[in-house]
């Protein structure tokens, strides 16, 4: 019994040590800069990417920056929109991390080139890993211009180019110490 009571007090002594020691977390890398998008068949373009992020409610004594809590801002562009393909490529949406990969859906009113030269709309969603910089794209289309109903998959990389032309504040939101977090 005595024994079973000493390891129960170093149990909770070890235990306060440790909460008494807590270091403030640290926030986990999240892409920020302007990369080079890549895909087999498609000319490159430009990604800029800017990070938005939330301090997340953690044990109330600090805020915890976590990439959960961080929506990235992409701009995909190309220096023209002189064919279909580049101007197949300028767009901009947010990104959320979803099961460990950045995924972003937007709507292009001209995703998609008929056999006879038209346009149709498309619903393309890029899922890609900011650790590996590769990632898909798919491309969705309902049944136009004599077309069946389809969909694209199609892989692609991405290459860090230089930082953003413009500092970023990746946490500007300053929240309450204790509480709700309410945030302003």
């Amino acid at each position: 019994m005595g024994t079973t009571a000493r390891l129960l007090s170093i149990a909770v002594v070890l235990a306060g040590v440790g909460l008494g020691t807590a270091s403030p977390s640290s926030a986990d890398q999240v892409m920020e800069g302007i990369y080079t998008f890549n895909a087999e068949g498609s000319p490159p373009a430009e990604w800029t990417i800017y990070p938005l992020c939330t301090p997340t409610v953690g044990d109330l004594r600090e805020p915890l920056e976590l990439p959960v809590a961080c929506k990235l801002k992409v701009v995909s562009a190309t220096p023209g929109k002189y064919t279909f393909e580049l101007t197949n490529l300028n767009w901009g949406g947010d990104a959320r991390l979803t099961e460990g990969q950045w995924a972003l859906t937007t709507n292009k009113a001209e995703g998609f080139r008929c056999a006879d030269g038209s346009t149709a709309p498309t619903v393309d969603t890029y899922k890609f890993d900011d650790a590996t910089l590769t990632g898909t794209h798919t491309s969705l289309h309902n049944a136009v211009c004599g077309a069946a109903a389809g969909m694209t998959k199609t892989p692609f990389t991405l290459a860090f180019a230089r930082p953003l032309p413009i500092p970023v504040e990746r946490y500007p939101l300053v929240c309450e110490p204790a509480g709700n977090r309410l945030c302003r």
